[in-house]
């Protein structure tokens, strides 16, 4: 084991990644400078308040458009003033504000025309650009900044038709924020947090509980020891939830539902790239390129590469991320569309695996941690983990008559480890540096396969249109993992587990690992069958109930390479209903109060010191609150107040030893806690995402012998999330400028003996800086934790050291 030295032999050279990216930028430079408009691209507007004729010549050479202007529909009419950079169709819905005029755009070419008198909310009208099933057709700049979510609803459906607190992550915040992998998302979603389980692998909280249930374009998949955060260049978005998601998920994860959203094949030409570079030899680029295969638009394709080498913060770590994605659209019949995808990813590292570890002796019952620099690398030199994904999806959407539709869906999961790792395993010793020293190998691999067929539409009672949704899902994993013990030759005593004394400042050879074998499959099927029913009572009032009946069945089958000798287990749920209903009532315009009930019921594969599987997690959330939207969706607010409760909570049996895998029922804990989220447009040059999360969650179980002792380690009890970008309107509208702040109240984290570690609140914060070169190309410089904060993100899992400051310098083309 070593601290290696800051001045090892780096992997790779900076020049060499330099070059490259001094190439790449050069390369999209060139094609900005030929770039013809976009009837869709942000733009900068500076049209004054006018007579109309004049404002509407002055916003087609702005916009790069031909606009149509008959004299008779405009003839003495007067415009408003545009500032600010803005989609063509947002600086024209301002400019006729009022006129009682609407306009259509097809292409390069805007039409204009009197307004109908059902018209209520603007003159907006373009054609060919509206996301299917959006609940925003007309307005494609709300569509950006605030999409339809399908987390918490099997069809689109806006933030104020879910019952429960959601939050949206967009394509303009990821590009904004400079966000690589989903842990990037979470850490600025509001009301999550992130724990570090190792060094790669993490676990997503929120109230308290884990978030264990993952979608990918609305089918569920499991989150697993396998399982990395996935980089995200092919996802347009993301969605959580919080909460229990029984509805969706069958068995509801407590701590909520994320749920990733591929990018689609557009219907128009789309040319995207970005080139970046920054500290810590951070160097990568994105080529995005998408559009129509024939004439008639009804082909469409996509493809997407990414590339990324960084050094991590330990000296001689690094890290290197490969992706490819492809997506193909087809619209075989009017009625009926095919899409189909794949996406490979590649992420290998030599990392720090276990963090940093503690003293042996507490103080006044507190552990301290070994006083090392934040960079030192407490690791062997041959550390080396690879992390390979591969996913394969496909869809049918048919319509069934004039209301009704149909889908069916498919998703293939496979992603894999192989783990080659020498860490420090126990406390050490203050004086000598003495610890014991582990070495690990080990392969796991996961297969998922997920299947629904559902269908949704109408039912006309009463005069009035309810919305009815069944369908059927099945999901099966086949979950293997393999870990390689040392022998005889490698370890003293015949010590198996290759644990061996030593100091972390010593070195020692990579074992051969030529001991026993343990060989285990995990087999998980599941079958559900599911409703969902909103009846609308009024205008303004909404009811909206359902369930799901799940069938679960769970094997766990050892090898005849069994060095544990465990036995084999199976476990069966038949039928088991999870129920969920909602109530929305739009008291105002703006805004809608909502109340809601969800309930947990989690099969567990966490065995007792019998052999016997412990008995399935159960619980239940209530919540209530208010939603908002304003200026015709670009804004969205919510305030929510939750109550979570849940029994039979795993904890390792402290009768045995660490790592015997044997586990308890932890016993009843509850959470309770407020939310508050903001997302979207101030005004076209102003937008702001972020919220306030206070959370109390404790056990209430005295078999726990911890009544009311917060349970929650890695939830802090306030968390504070904020990002804002402004453009400088009328003093340099090509710069644009932002700021993120991130603050957590302190953690801490507890062992069976009541010693002790705790974090001090903390808070971090970052600045942006973007110019627009030209149209379609932008120069933006990202400094994150720019005040190099020290602090730990995590203590739970291990002492995991947060980002320190980094600068990333990114080129970007396209839209």
């Amino acid at each position: 084991m070593i601290i290696a030295d800051w001045n090892e032999t780096k992997r790779r050279k900076a020049t060499r990644r330099l070059t490259a990216f001094l190439a790449a930028s050069t390369l999209m430079t060139v094609l900005g400078t030929i770039a013809h408009a976009d009837p869709v691209a942000s733009k900068p507007f500076h049209i004054p308040a006018q007579s109309l004729p004049s404002a509407l010549a002055l916003f087609g050479r702005q916009a790069g458009l031909q606009v149509s202007i008959p004299a008779e529909l405009v003839e003495g009419k007067t415009s408003h003033a545009v500032d600010g950079t803005m989609v063509p169709a947002q600086s024209l819905e301002q400019i006729l504000s009022g006129t009682g005029l609407t306009f259509r755009i097809d292409g390069r070419v805007v039409t204009l025309s009197k307004a109908s008198s059902a018209i209520m909310l603007g003159p907006v009208r373009v054609g060919g650009t509206a996301d299917r099933g959006s609940p925003y057709p007309s307005d494609p700049y709300a569509l950006a900044v605030n999409p339809a979510m399908t987390v918490g609803s099997k069809t689109p459906a806006s933030q104020r038709e879910i019952p429960q607190s959601v939050v949206v992550v967009t394509q303009s915040q990821i590009q904004e924020q400079s966000m690589k992998t989903l842990n990037d998302v979470m850490r600025y979603a509001p009301g999550v947090t992130v724990g570090q389980d190792d060094s790669e692998r993490t676990t997503f909280y929120s109230r308290g509980f884990p978030i264990s249930a993952w979608m990918i374009d609305g089918l569920p998949t499991t989150q697993n020891l396998s399982s990395i955060a996935p980089n995200l260049a092919m996802y347009d978005r993301v969605e959580i939830l919080k909460g229990p998601d029984g509805f969706m998920n069958g068995f509801g994860s407590e701590g909520g539902a994320v749920n990733l959203v591929h990018k689609r094949a557009p219907d128009r030409l789309d040319i995207k790239a970005q080139a970046y570079a920054g500290t810590y030899d951070n160097f990568g680029g994105i080529l995005d390129v998408g559009g129509p295969l024939n004439k008639a638009k009804t082909v469409r394709a996509r493809i997407v590469g990414n590339i990324q080498s960084q050094d991590l913060m330990w000296n001689s770590s690094w890290r290197q991320d490969k992706q490819i994605y492809g997506t193909i659209e087809w619209d075989v019949t009017r009625t009926t569309s095919f899409r189909a995808g794949a996406g490979y990813s590649y992420t290998a590292q030599k990392a720090e695996w276990t963090g940093v570890p503690a003293y042996s002796t507490p103080v006044n019952g507190k552990y301290a941690l070994v006083n090392l620099p934040r960079s030192a690398y407490i690791g062997a030199p041959w550390n080396h983990d690879v992390y390979p994904s591969t996913t394969v999806f496909g869809e049918i959407d048919q319509k069934i008559g004039k209301e009704w539709t149909a889908k069916l869906a498919y998703n293939y999961l496979d992603t894999q480890d192989s783990i080659l790792n020498g860490q420090v395993s126990s406390t050490v010793d203050k004086a000598t540096g003495a610890a014991t020293l582990g070495d690990t190998k080990w392969h796991q691999r996961d297969i998922q396969h997920s299947v629904d067929l559902f269908a949704n539409g109408p039912i006309h009672l009463f005069n009035r249109a309810h919305q009815l949704t069944i369908g059927y899902m099945f999901q099966h994993e086949n979950y293997r993992g393999i870990n390689y013990y040392c022998g005889p030759n490698d370890s003293p005593s015949g010590n198996t587990w290759c644990n061996r004394s030593g100091s972390i400042y010593s070195s020692f050879p990579e074992p051969s690992f030529d001991g026993p074998v343990s060989d285990e499959t995990t087999i998980n099927t599941q079958h559900s069958i599911y409703g969902n029913l909103k009846v609308v009572i009024t205008k303004k009032l909404k009811i909206v109930g359902g369930a799901r009946a799940t069938w679960f069945d769970t094997k766990f089958v050892p090898s005849a390479r069994n060095y544990w000798q465990d036995v084999p287990s199976h476990h069966k749920v038949s039928g088991k209903v999870t129920p969920y209903a909602g109530i929305i009532y739009d008291f105002e315009k703006h805004h809608s109060l909502y109340a809601s009930y969800t309930t947990i019921f989690n099969s567990q594969t966490a065995r007792d010191y019998k052999g016997d599987i412990l008995p399935p997690l159960e619980g239940e959330q209530y919540e209530i609150g208010v939603k908002g939207s304003y200026f015709d969706g670009k804004l969205n607010t919510g305030l929510a107040l939750f109550q979570l409760t849940e029994k039979n909570r795993p904890i390792n049996d402290p009768r045995y030893p660490a790592g015997s895998g044997y586990s308890l029922p932890q016993g009843k804990a509850r959470s309770r806690g407020v939310e508050t989220t903001i997302s979207g447009n101030i005004s076209p040059n102003w937008n702001v995402y972020g919220g306030y999360t206070y959370t109390d969650a404790q056990y209430l179980d005295s078999s726990t012998n911890a009544n009311g002792v917060v349970f929650s380690t890695i939830a802090p009890k306030h968390i504070v999330k904020l990002y804002t970008n402004y453009r400088l309107v009328g003093v340099m509208p090509r710069l644009t400028v932002g700021a993120g702040l991130y603050v957590s109240s302190g953690l801490h984290a507890q062992d069976s003996s009541g010693y002790f570690m705790r974090q001090p609140t903390y808070e971090t914060i970052d600045f942006r800086l973007s110019y627009k070169i030209i149209d379609k190309l932008v120069m933006s410089m990202n400094i994150t934790n720019a005040f190099d904060k020290h602090y730990f993100s995590s203590i739970e899992g291990g002492a995991f050291y947060g980002d320190p400051r980094h600068i990333l310098f990114t080129l970007r083309y396209g839209q």
